[in-house]
């Protein structure tokens, strides 16, 4: 049970990482949210 809880956390992890690395790489925001406070944000200003 341990081992499967353990490799969901990894995939789940591994998701987010290819997620934002995906985004940073296409230029646009990798904080989850762009609002005002996301560098990115302020960058287009």
């Amino acid at each position: 049970m341990e081992i499967i809880i353990t490799v969901l956390i990894v995939a789940s992890a591994g998701a987010i990482l290819y997620r934002n690395l995906k985004r940073k790489a296409q230029g646009k925001c990798e904080c989850g949210s762009c609002n005002s406070k996301c560098p990115k944000y302020e960058e287009r200003d």
